[in-house]
């Protein structure tokens, strides 16, 4: 939709557009800041980074600012139809060119929470019951690995920041008509941290931006991908909870404090809480699963249940069930702490006989593999639950050696993903943050000052077209999906109309034609073609958001099983990996 979209000949204007979106989507919108009556860091006069015309008001919130930034809005409308949008100017950044804990603002409404939110360099909806947060990602920027940006007299040391339009979307009860409505956006974080949110009263802005991807943003639109719709998460990540006690563990923050920030500033679509199996009570399993049930919310948030398999002397998995049974079983003979010899430790086909014995179809999926602290051994793959292997974390890529972000650990040459497909195991690609820092879906690698810009966070794609805890798992199961470092990248990957995850016979005629679509998150780099573990085709993309192309493999051989993935590199450094596609 555009600005023709709604007469055809002409422009729609503002005085039209209100009305229209009252009328089609329930939302009487108004211009969202009038007045500033406090802030916790000086605004100043600077040109808005994405709009052509500005009244120079900005104000910029950090996120361990001393006071919260507090504004009143134009008055609503004595008689507003359905809910209440305020649209305002919006950016994030980082403050830094290194890594920095990611935190959340809350916002308030008239003293009642109606969303929080965290900094992103992408489009993003949030939702609760009653309120949502839209923002229109127009302007991206980003510097190099390491590097930083310079774009204005305050914002000189950036790693990446984004401009556009925001909708704050709250019920009609929430406000009084006739009179200004007070929002106010405090910051929250464990630690110091750089990053900041910036508003500006962005008059026009229903003129001079394209508020039509704001609207699609609102709707929740995505595209769709071979047929389906996609949903991202993160399922695995680890609380410092241990047993009933709420610190200890090697994460931060409770289960429940996990579980909040995944359902909330996250903005993603589906969760693990992932705890080892050391910091879960052995006769209090399912009060650790229950957490799943209390949270979930089908069509909207959903979590499975599962845990980490942590054998330091066979490799990490983590097993993820698809329904609401299950049970934990401990790398440790004793229930102790991740066993580094093998007399204490139980043996990985003794895990898959007791996740057999509990009746519930589950996946036991391998990560970082090639880690020099616990190398994971290839030898006891097992191709009937293990359908699917973590590429990307917090820890950096395990494509192959030598990938950037490459993380901060040591790693084995010969152990990485791409090793093991040509090795013959076949198995999907996803990715999560194994989040230490109570920020799921949003996790940043710890130390900060060691990471840099990339290394953080990572997500799963589903392939399905219901978000249910059951439509996820089967999606996972058949290898429909893909993995991301952490945007929502929407990819696409088929052969002769076979959807990534597949497994064809040998072509008797012709070769495999490989169709390839992406929308990114950001400006798009190259799309590469890998076959048999090789680059074979690298397509171009020049910053441009979306891509196309197709791909006839002229030198496919029939005689001999082949494999294909996908991997888009954005121009920001951001990534995503297709789940292979094997012929033969």
């Amino acid at each position: 939709m555009d600005a023709f979209s709604i007469f055809g000949d002409r422009r729609t204007r503002p005085k039209e557009l209100q009305p229209y979106i009252a009328k089609t989507m329930g939302i009487s919108v108004l211009h969202g800041i009038s007045e500033v009556a406090s802030y916790g860091y000086p605004g100043g006069r600077y040109t808005t980074p994405f709009l052509e015309t500005s009244d120079d008001r900005e104000w910029f919130l950090p996120l361990t600012a001393d006071a919260p930034l507090t504004w009143q809005t134009h008055r609503v409308p004595e008689s507003p139809e359905g809910n209440v949008g305020f649209v305002f100017g919006a950016g994030f950044g980082n403050g830094s060119p290194l890594a920095q804990p990611a935190g959340r603002w809350d916002i308030e409404v008239n003293g009642r929470h109606a969303a929080s939110v965290r900094v992103v360099k992408h489009s993003q909806l949030w939702r609760t019951d009653e309120c949502a947060f839209a923002f229109s990602a127009h302007r991206i920027e980003a510097a190099p690995h390491h590097g930083s940006l310079h774009l204005s007299s305050v914002l000189t040391d950036e790693a990446f920041a984004a401009f556009g339009p925001a909708m704050l979307i709250v019920p009609r009860e929430w406000v009084e008509p006739g009179k200004e409505a007070q929002i106010r956006v405090t910051g929250h974080c464990r630690g110091t941290s750089t990053r900041w949110l910036m508003v500006t009263p962005a008059p026009n802005i229903l003129a001079n931006v394209d508020i039509y991807r704001l609207l699609d943003v609102v709707r929740g639109e995505r595209p769709t991908v071979s047929g389906h719709r996609v949903y991202f998460g993160d399922i695995h990540t680890h609380s410092g909870q241990v047993c009933e006690r709420p610190a200890g563990g090697c994460g931060t923050g409770t289960r429940t404090e996990n579980y909040d920030y995944a359902a909330g500033p996250a903005g993603i679509d589906f969760y693990c809480l992932s705890d080892h199996e050391c910091q879960v009570d052995p006769d209090r399993i399912e009060e650790f699963f229950a957490l799943a049930e209390e949270y979930e919310r089908p069509g909207r948030f959903v979590c499975l249940r599962g845990f980490e398999f942590t054998s330091i002397v066979y490799g990490h998995r983590n097993v993820y069930f698809r329904g609401s049974g299950g049970t934990i079983f401990n790398s440790s003979r004793k229930w102790d702490r991740m066993m580094a010899d093998y007399e204490g430790a139980t043996t990985v086909p003794e895990l898959w006989q007791a996740m057999e014995a509990c009746g519930e179809p589950f996946l036991s999926v391998p990560h970082h593999s090639s880690a020099a602290s616990h190398p994971f051994n290839w030898d006891l793959f097992n191709p009937k639950h293990e359908r699917l292997v973590e590429v990307y974390s917090m820890w950096g890529s395990s494509e192959y050696y030598g990938d950037v972000p490459r993380g901060i650990s040591d790693r084995y040459p010969g152990l990485y993903v791409r090793e093991a497909l040509q090795r013959g195991l076949r198995f999907g690609l996803i990715a999560s943050s194994d989040g230490h820092d109570g920020q799921p879906g949003n996790s940043q690698r710890r130390p900060y000052e060691a990471a840099g810009r990339h290394g953080g966070s990572g997500w799963a794609a589903v392939l399905t077209n219901e978000l249910t805890r059951e439509n996820v798992f089967d999606a996972l199961y058949a290898r429909r999906c893909y993995a991301t470092s952490g945007v929502p990248i929407y990819l696409s990957f088929e052969i002769n109309g076979s959807v990534m995850g597949s497994e064809l016979p040998a072509l008797s005629d012709g070769c495999p034609v490989l169709r390839v679509t992406c929308d990114g998150a950001n400006g798009i780099d190259h799309i590469r073609i890998v076959k048999d573990g090789q680059f074979a085709h690298t397509h171009f993309c020049h910053g441009e958001w979306h891509s196309e192309l197709e791909w006839a493999d002229d030198h496919y051989d029939p005689s001999r099983p082949s494999f294909y993935y996908v991997r888009v590199v954005q121009v920001d450094g951001e990534s995503a990996w297709s789940s292979p596609i094997w012929i033969g």
